[in-house]
Protein backbone atom coordinates (compact mmCIF):
# COMPACT_ATOMS: atom_id res chain seq x y z
CA UNK A 1 0.00 0.00 0.00
CA UNK A 2 2.80 2.37 0.92
CA UNK A 3 4.61 1.45 -2.32
CA UNK A 4 1.48 2.24 -4.38
CA UNK A 5 1.12 5.60 -2.63
CA UNK A 6 4.77 6.39 -3.31
CA UNK A 7 4.41 5.53 -7.00
CA UNK A 8 1.31 7.72 -7.24
CA UNK A 9 3.13 10.68 -5.66
CA UNK A 10 6.09 10.18 -8.00
CA UNK A 11 3.83 10.05 -11.07
CA UNK A 12 2.01 13.20 -9.99
CA UNK A 13 5.31 14.99 -9.33
CA UNK A 14 6.59 13.93 -12.76
CA UNK A 15 3.37 15.15 -14.43
CA UNK A 16 3.54 18.52 -12.65
CA UNK A 17 7.21 18.92 -13.58
CA UNK A 18 6.50 18.09 -17.21
CA UNK A 19 3.61 20.54 -17.40
CA UNK A 20 5.75 23.27 -15.86
CA UNK A 21 8.56 22.53 -18.34
CA UNK A 22 6.16 22.53 -21.30
CA UNK A 23 4.63 25.84 -20.18
CA UNK A 24 8.09 27.37 -19.83
CA UNK A 25 9.06 26.18 -23.32
CA UNK A 26 5.87 27.56 -24.86
CA UNK A 27 6.36 30.88 -23.09
CA UNK A 28 9.96 31.11 -24.26
CA UNK A 29 9.04 30.26 -27.83
CA UNK A 30 6.22 32.82 -27.86
CA UNK A 31 8.57 35.69 -27.01
CA UNK A 32 9.76 38.01 -29.74
CA UNK A 33 13.05 39.87 -29.20
CA UNK A 34 14.08 43.04 -30.98
CA UNK A 35 17.78 42.41 -31.60
CA UNK A 36 18.50 45.76 -33.27
CA UNK A 37 17.00 48.43 -35.51
CA UNK A 38 18.21 51.24 -37.77
CA UNK A 39 16.49 54.47 -38.88
CA UNK A 40 17.45 55.79 -42.30
CA UNK A 41 19.09 59.24 -42.27
CA UNK A 42 18.90 60.87 -45.72
CA UNK A 43 21.70 63.07 -47.04
CA UNK A 44 21.40 66.84 -46.63
CA UNK A 45 20.46 67.35 -50.28
CA UNK A 46 17.21 65.47 -49.65
CA UNK A 47 15.95 67.82 -46.96
CA UNK A 48 12.75 69.69 -47.81
CA UNK A 49 12.48 73.14 -46.24
CA UNK A 50 9.39 75.33 -46.16
CA UNK A 51 10.95 77.53 -48.85
CA UNK A 52 11.49 74.51 -51.10
CA UNK A 53 7.98 73.17 -50.52
CA UNK A 54 6.51 76.58 -51.34
CA UNK A 55 8.53 76.72 -54.57
CA UNK A 56 7.26 73.27 -55.49
CA UNK A 57 3.67 74.39 -55.02
CA UNK A 58 4.24 77.39 -57.29
CA UNK A 59 5.24 75.08 -60.13
CA UNK A 60 1.65 73.84 -60.46
CA UNK A 61 -0.08 76.16 -62.97
CA UNK A 62 -3.53 74.85 -61.96
CA UNK A 63 -3.42 76.35 -58.50
CA UNK A 64 -5.10 79.69 -57.85
CA UNK A 65 -4.59 81.96 -54.87
CA UNK A 66 -7.05 80.03 -52.70
CA UNK A 67 -5.33 76.66 -53.29
CA UNK A 68 -1.85 78.15 -52.92
CA UNK A 69 -2.85 79.79 -49.63
CA UNK A 70 -4.40 76.54 -48.38
CA UNK A 71 -1.27 74.46 -48.95
CA UNK A 72 1.06 77.08 -47.49
CA UNK A 73 -1.07 77.28 -44.36
CA UNK A 74 -0.77 73.52 -43.99
CA UNK A 75 3.01 73.75 -44.31
CA UNK A 76 3.66 76.76 -42.08
CA UNK A 77 1.28 75.71 -39.30
CA UNK A 78 2.35 72.08 -39.01
CA UNK A 79 5.13 72.64 -36.41
CA UNK A 80 7.56 70.55 -38.40
CA UNK A 81 11.12 71.86 -38.57
CA UNK A 82 13.32 72.70 -41.55
CA UNK A 83 15.43 69.53 -41.37
CA UNK A 84 12.94 66.96 -42.70
CA UNK A 85 14.42 64.73 -45.42
CA UNK A 86 20.77 52.18 -47.06
CA UNK A 87 19.31 51.27 -43.68
CA UNK A 88 19.33 47.48 -44.39
CA UNK A 89 23.04 47.39 -45.16
CA UNK A 90 23.73 49.45 -42.03
CA UNK A 91 21.71 47.04 -39.91
CA UNK A 92 23.66 44.01 -41.14
CA UNK A 93 26.87 45.99 -40.69
CA UNK A 94 26.05 46.70 -37.04
CA UNK A 95 25.45 43.02 -36.31
CA UNK A 96 28.82 42.00 -37.76
CA UNK A 97 29.01 38.23 -38.17
CA UNK A 98 26.25 37.69 -35.62
CA UNK A 99 23.48 37.96 -38.23
CA UNK A 100 24.12 37.83 -41.97
CA UNK A 101 21.57 38.10 -44.81
CA UNK A 102 21.72 34.31 -45.23
CA UNK A 103 20.60 33.91 -41.60
CA UNK A 104 17.24 35.63 -42.20
CA UNK A 105 14.36 33.14 -42.08
CA UNK A 106 11.45 35.60 -42.41
CA UNK A 107 11.35 38.89 -44.34
CA UNK A 108 8.42 41.30 -43.98
CA UNK A 109 8.35 44.51 -46.03
CA UNK A 110 5.63 47.15 -45.75
CA UNK A 111 5.19 49.94 -48.29
CA UNK A 112 1.67 51.30 -48.70
CA UNK A 113 1.73 53.49 -51.80
CA UNK A 114 4.19 51.68 -54.10
CA UNK A 115 3.60 48.11 -55.20
CA UNK A 116 5.83 47.08 -58.12
CA UNK A 117 6.32 43.60 -59.54
CA UNK A 118 8.59 41.92 -58.61
CA UNK A 119 7.81 43.14 -55.11
CA UNK A 120 10.15 45.17 -52.89
CA UNK A 121 10.53 42.06 -50.72
CA UNK A 122 11.71 40.01 -53.71
CA UNK A 123 14.16 42.72 -54.68
CA UNK A 124 15.63 42.80 -51.16
CA UNK A 125 16.05 39.01 -51.20
CA UNK A 126 17.97 39.24 -54.48
CA UNK A 127 19.95 42.37 -53.53
CA UNK A 128 21.34 40.89 -50.31
CA UNK A 129 21.65 37.29 -51.43
CA UNK A 130 19.21 35.82 -48.93
CA UNK A 131 18.35 32.14 -49.00
CA UNK A 132 15.90 30.86 -51.58
CA UNK A 133 13.65 29.42 -48.88
CA UNK A 134 13.28 32.69 -46.93
CA UNK A 135 9.61 33.37 -46.12
CA UNK A 136 9.07 36.78 -47.76
CA UNK A 137 5.94 38.91 -47.26
CA UNK A 138 5.13 42.24 -48.93
CA UNK A 139 2.38 44.35 -47.33
CA UNK A 140 0.74 47.31 -49.06
CA UNK A 141 -2.19 49.64 -48.37
CA UNK A 142 -1.83 49.43 -44.58
CA UNK A 143 -0.90 53.06 -44.03
CA UNK A 144 0.95 54.29 -40.97
CA UNK A 145 -0.04 51.23 -38.90
CA UNK A 146 1.88 48.88 -41.18
CA UNK A 147 4.96 48.87 -38.95
CA UNK A 148 3.25 47.11 -36.04
CA UNK A 149 1.18 44.93 -38.38
CA UNK A 150 4.46 43.77 -39.93
CA UNK A 151 5.87 43.03 -36.49
CA UNK A 152 2.82 40.92 -35.64
CA UNK A 153 3.13 39.02 -38.93
CA UNK A 154 6.81 38.38 -38.28
CA UNK A 155 6.12 37.22 -34.71
CA UNK A 156 3.45 34.77 -35.87
CA UNK A 157 5.76 33.42 -38.56
CA UNK A 158 8.52 32.92 -35.99
CA UNK A 159 6.21 30.86 -33.78
CA UNK A 160 6.36 28.03 -36.32
CA UNK A 161 10.17 28.12 -36.44
CA UNK A 162 12.66 27.38 -33.68
CA UNK A 163 15.48 29.88 -33.07
CA UNK A 164 14.57 31.82 -36.22
CA UNK A 165 15.39 35.40 -37.26
CA UNK A 166 13.09 37.90 -38.99
CA UNK A 167 13.88 41.14 -40.80
CA UNK A 168 11.15 43.80 -40.92
CA UNK A 169 11.53 46.72 -43.35
CA UNK A 170 9.18 49.73 -43.08
CA UNK A 171 9.39 52.18 -45.97
CA UNK A 172 7.19 54.43 -48.07
CA UNK A 173 7.11 56.12 -51.48
CA UNK A 174 4.78 59.11 -51.77
CA UNK A 175 6.01 60.95 -54.90
CA UNK A 176 4.34 58.63 -57.50
CA UNK A 177 0.95 59.58 -56.02
CA UNK A 178 1.31 63.38 -56.26
CA UNK A 179 -2.08 64.99 -56.93
CA UNK A 180 -1.89 67.88 -59.46
CA UNK A 181 -5.52 69.00 -59.20
CA UNK A 182 -7.33 71.61 -57.09
CA UNK A 183 -9.62 69.52 -54.85
CA UNK A 184 -8.43 70.51 -51.38
CA UNK A 185 -9.34 67.18 -49.81
CA UNK A 186 -6.96 65.56 -52.32
CA UNK A 187 -4.33 68.31 -52.19
CA UNK A 188 -3.79 67.72 -48.48
CA UNK A 189 -2.20 64.38 -49.27
CA UNK A 190 0.59 66.14 -51.19
CA UNK A 191 1.78 67.76 -47.97
CA UNK A 192 0.67 64.99 -45.62
CA UNK A 193 4.09 63.43 -45.08
CA UNK A 194 6.25 66.53 -45.41
CA UNK A 195 4.16 68.92 -43.39
CA UNK A 196 1.29 67.01 -41.87
CA UNK A 197 -1.92 68.78 -40.94
CA UNK A 198 -4.43 66.65 -39.09
CA UNK A 199 -7.85 67.39 -37.72
CA UNK A 200 -9.24 65.60 -34.70
CA UNK A 201 -12.83 65.34 -33.61
CA UNK A 202 -13.51 65.67 -29.91
CA UNK A 203 -16.39 63.66 -28.52
CA UNK A 204 -18.76 65.86 -26.54
CA UNK A 205 -20.56 63.16 -24.61
CA UNK A 206 -19.91 62.16 -21.04
CA UNK A 207 -17.34 59.49 -20.40
CA UNK A 208 -18.61 56.23 -19.00
CA UNK A 209 -16.94 54.16 -16.34
CA UNK A 210 -13.58 54.62 -14.61
CA UNK A 211 -10.63 55.90 -16.61
CA UNK A 212 -7.68 53.55 -17.09
CA UNK A 213 -4.34 54.75 -15.72
CA UNK A 214 -2.01 53.73 -18.55
CA UNK A 215 1.02 55.17 -16.76
CA UNK A 216 0.71 52.65 -13.93
CA UNK A 217 2.30 49.92 -16.03
CA UNK A 218 4.24 51.83 -18.69
CA UNK A 219 7.39 53.94 -18.41
CA UNK A 220 7.56 55.21 -22.01
CA UNK A 221 5.00 55.98 -24.71
CA UNK A 222 6.09 55.55 -28.31
CA UNK A 223 3.30 57.32 -30.21
CA UNK A 224 2.91 57.72 -33.96
CA UNK A 225 3.78 61.35 -34.84
CA UNK A 226 0.86 61.72 -37.23
CA UNK A 227 0.53 65.46 -36.62
CA UNK A 228 0.20 67.94 -33.78
CA UNK A 229 -3.54 67.36 -33.38
CA UNK A 230 -3.09 63.59 -33.36
CA UNK A 231 -0.42 63.74 -30.65
CA UNK A 232 -2.46 66.12 -28.52
CA UNK A 233 -5.59 63.99 -28.87
CA UNK A 234 -3.74 60.86 -27.70
CA UNK A 235 -2.22 62.85 -24.86
CA UNK A 236 -5.67 63.87 -23.63
CA UNK A 237 -7.21 60.44 -24.12
CA UNK A 238 -4.49 58.61 -22.18
CA UNK A 239 -4.02 61.38 -19.59
CA UNK A 240 -0.35 61.79 -20.45
CA UNK A 241 1.89 64.75 -19.69
CA UNK A 242 4.27 66.75 -21.88
CA UNK A 243 7.20 64.51 -21.03
CA UNK A 244 5.33 61.43 -22.26
CA UNK A 245 4.65 62.92 -25.70
CA UNK A 246 7.95 64.76 -26.09
CA UNK A 247 9.52 61.97 -28.21
CA UNK A 248 6.60 62.03 -30.65
CA UNK A 249 6.58 65.83 -30.85
CA UNK A 250 10.32 66.03 -31.46
CA UNK A 251 10.16 63.29 -34.09
CA UNK A 252 7.43 65.21 -35.90
CA UNK A 253 9.54 68.36 -35.75
CA UNK A 254 12.78 66.76 -36.97
CA UNK A 255 11.63 64.07 -39.39
CA UNK A 256 7.98 64.83 -40.14
CA UNK A 257 5.53 61.98 -40.62
CA UNK A 258 7.49 59.13 -42.23
CA UNK A 259 4.43 56.88 -42.28
CA UNK A 260 4.93 53.34 -40.90
CA UNK A 261 8.57 53.93 -40.01
CA UNK A 262 7.79 56.90 -37.72
CA UNK A 263 7.61 54.81 -34.54
CA UNK A 264 11.23 53.75 -34.89
CA UNK A 265 12.38 57.38 -35.01
CA UNK A 266 10.38 58.00 -31.83
CA UNK A 267 11.98 54.97 -30.15
CA UNK A 268 15.39 56.10 -31.39
CA UNK A 269 14.84 59.51 -29.76
CA UNK A 270 14.20 57.85 -26.41
CA UNK A 271 17.34 55.75 -26.79
CA UNK A 272 19.46 58.70 -27.95
CA UNK A 273 18.38 60.60 -24.83
CA UNK A 274 19.48 57.67 -22.65
CA UNK A 275 16.00 57.10 -21.23
CA UNK A 276 15.58 53.37 -21.93
CA UNK A 277 16.76 51.34 -18.95
CA UNK A 278 16.66 47.65 -18.21
CA UNK A 279 13.18 46.60 -17.08
CA UNK A 280 11.40 49.62 -18.59
CA UNK A 281 8.24 49.00 -20.59
CA UNK A 282 7.54 50.83 -23.84
CA UNK A 283 4.02 51.06 -25.25
CA UNK A 284 3.90 51.60 -29.02
CA UNK A 285 0.67 53.03 -30.45
CA UNK A 286 0.09 53.81 -34.11
CA UNK A 287 -2.79 54.76 -36.38
CA UNK A 288 -3.37 53.98 -40.03
CA UNK A 289 -5.76 53.95 -42.94
CA UNK A 290 -8.91 51.97 -42.54
CA UNK A 291 -9.19 53.42 -39.79
CA UNK A 292 -6.78 51.25 -37.76
CA UNK A 293 -5.18 51.54 -34.36
CA UNK A 294 -2.44 49.06 -33.42
CA UNK A 295 -0.29 48.71 -30.35
CA UNK A 296 2.36 46.52 -28.78
CA UNK A 297 4.43 46.44 -25.60
CA UNK A 298 8.20 46.04 -25.36
CA UNK A 299 10.24 45.30 -22.25
CA UNK A 300 13.79 46.65 -22.28
CA UNK A 301 16.23 43.83 -21.54
CA UNK A 302 19.37 45.96 -21.36
CA UNK A 303 20.35 49.64 -21.13
CA UNK A 304 20.18 51.29 -24.58
CA UNK A 305 22.30 54.28 -25.57
CA UNK A 306 22.78 54.25 -29.36
CA UNK A 307 22.00 57.72 -30.74
CA UNK A 308 21.42 56.42 -34.27
CA UNK A 309 19.88 58.88 -36.73
CA UNK A 310 19.66 61.50 -33.95
CA UNK A 311 23.41 61.54 -33.28
CA UNK A 312 24.10 64.95 -34.82
CA UNK A 313 21.12 66.81 -33.37
CA UNK A 314 19.68 65.11 -30.27
CA UNK A 315 21.48 67.53 -27.94
CA UNK A 316 19.53 70.39 -29.54
CA UNK A 317 16.21 68.81 -28.62
CA UNK A 318 13.73 69.79 -27.39
CA UNK A 319 14.17 73.27 -28.92
CA UNK A 320 12.91 76.33 -27.09
CA UNK A 321 10.50 77.09 -29.93
CA UNK A 322 9.04 74.75 -32.54
CA UNK A 323 7.21 77.44 -34.50
CA UNK A 324 8.00 77.60 -38.20
CA UNK A 325 10.73 80.23 -38.86
CA UNK A 326 8.86 81.32 -41.99
CA UNK A 327 5.76 82.26 -39.98
CA UNK A 328 6.55 85.98 -40.34
CA UNK A 329 7.17 85.72 -44.06
CA UNK A 330 3.93 83.86 -44.69
CA UNK A 331 1.94 85.51 -41.91
CA UNK A 332 -0.40 87.08 -44.46
CA UNK A 333 -1.92 83.63 -44.97
CA UNK A 334 -3.83 83.88 -41.70
CA UNK A 335 -5.24 87.31 -42.54
CA UNK A 336 -7.32 86.02 -45.42
CA UNK A 337 -10.80 84.60 -44.88
CA UNK A 338 -12.09 81.62 -46.79
CA UNK A 339 -10.04 78.57 -45.93
CA UNK A 340 -10.11 76.56 -42.74
CA UNK A 341 -7.72 73.85 -41.71
CA UNK A 342 -7.21 72.39 -38.26
CA UNK A 343 -3.55 71.93 -37.35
Amino acid sequence: MELLLLLTVLLLAHAVAYLAWAAAVRRRQSRCYLLDYVCHKPSDDRKVTTEMAGALIERNPRLGLSEYRFLLRVIVGSRIGEETDEAIAELFGKSGDFIKPQDVDVLVVNVSMFSPAPSIASRIVRRYGMREDVAAYNLSGMGCSAGLISLDLARNALRTRRNATALVVSTESIAPNWYPGTDKSMMLGNMLFRKLSSSSRKHGGKSEGPKINFKSGVEHFCLHPGGTAVIEAVKRSLSLDDGDVEPARMTLHRWGNTSASSLWYVLSYMEAKGRLRRGDRVLMVTFGSGFKCNSCMWEVKGDMADKGAWADCVDDYPPANTANPYMDKFGWLNDVEGDTVML
